[in-house]
This record gives C-alpha cells, structure tokens and sequence, in this order.
C-alpha cells in the first residue's frame, strides 16, 4: 500500500537502502539541523564520523569564532511536551568541559517511526516532519548523566542570534 504523504514508490525503501535505521536517523538529524544553518546563513563544519574525539558533531562558523554543536536525532519523544531527557556520557560531559566556546546539545524529534513519514512531500513544496530543541552543555554548573532538553528552546534562525552574541562573549567582555 503506498503512504500518501511519502511520494511514489516509498514503501519500497528496502530495496534501496545502504543505511542501517540508526545511521539513517542520525544522518537525517544532522540534515535537518544543517537547514537550519543554512536558513541562516552560517557555515557548518561537520566532524568527520571517526574524528568526533570531543563529542560534538560540528561547529557552526560565527564570523567571531565557532560553537561546538553536538546533534542527537529519535523518534522515543513526541515534538509536543514540555522536555526530552538524554542519557550524558561521561567521554561527553570531560569533553565539553574543555571547551572554551560554547557547546550545544540538539535533539531533533521525529513524530514518526517510519523514515517514510519523516518528509512529506506535496504539490506546495516538501516539509519536514521534525523539529529540534537545544541546551547548552558547558559552563552552566556541575555535568549531569542526563541532558534535559526543554521544548521552549526550539532551534530557529533565531536561536543562532544568541548562540553568536555567547561565543562573542567569550572574546569580548560585556560592558554593564
């Protein structure tokens, strides 16, 4: 039965895929997340897969300096709520704690299992069928073993407004 929503020829996505489901959702989030970048016109710098020694997934190039983002894709939340909680790996939480710029944590959630439901493609343009939500992850007190992501802080073009006036402030002291 083909999903309406998907395109034709979408139930047939096993026959082509190369993705395991995991690597599929990560790549997607990553995706998803670089749109957003690109809404704002900021470069994103992505780390190669086996260099992500300091945990972060990229850095998003701010004419001053870059941010670290680290990006978390699922489909266990629902976009409604008021948060989402990550499990924090130890590796994660050292390395973030050296950084001297900071380091956000994107989770990207998906209302859908299914990758075919993930786009929706129709005659007035194709959309994505996710949203993401961030927090900062270094500089903020003690490192938790969970991340609570609140669903007030949705990634926008205008959260990258004040991700850049943060990693300014890191360089440029504020006068009071």
């Amino acid at each position: 039965m083909r999903n309406p929503h998907s395109g034709e020829g979408a139930t047939h996505l096993h026959l082509i895929a190369t993705l395991d489901p995991n690597t599929a959702k990560g790549r997607f989030g990553v995706a998803y997340v670089k749109s957003i970048f690109s809404q704002a016109a900021v470069g994103f710098n992505e780390t190669a897969p086996d260099e992500d020694a300091i945990a972060v997934d990229g850095s998003l190039e701010f004419a001053i300096a870059a941010a670290r983002v680290q990006i978390k894709c699922s489909s266990q939340f629902k976009i409604a709520g008021k948060s989402a909680t990550w499990d924090s790996e130890i590796h994660w939480r050292d390395s973030w704690s050296t950084s001297a710029v900071p380091v956000y944590f994107v989770l990207v959630i998906l209302d859908y299992k299914d990758p075919v439901d993930w786009i929706r493609h129709h005659d007035a343009g194709t959309d994505h069928r996710a949203a993401a939500f961030w927090v900062r992850v270094n500089g903020t007190g003690a490192p938790a073993d969970k991340i609570v992501v609140p669903k007030t802080q949705r990634l926008t073009v205008a959260t990258l407004e004040s991700w850049e006036k943060e990693v300014k402030s890191c360089f440029i002291p504020t006068i009071s």
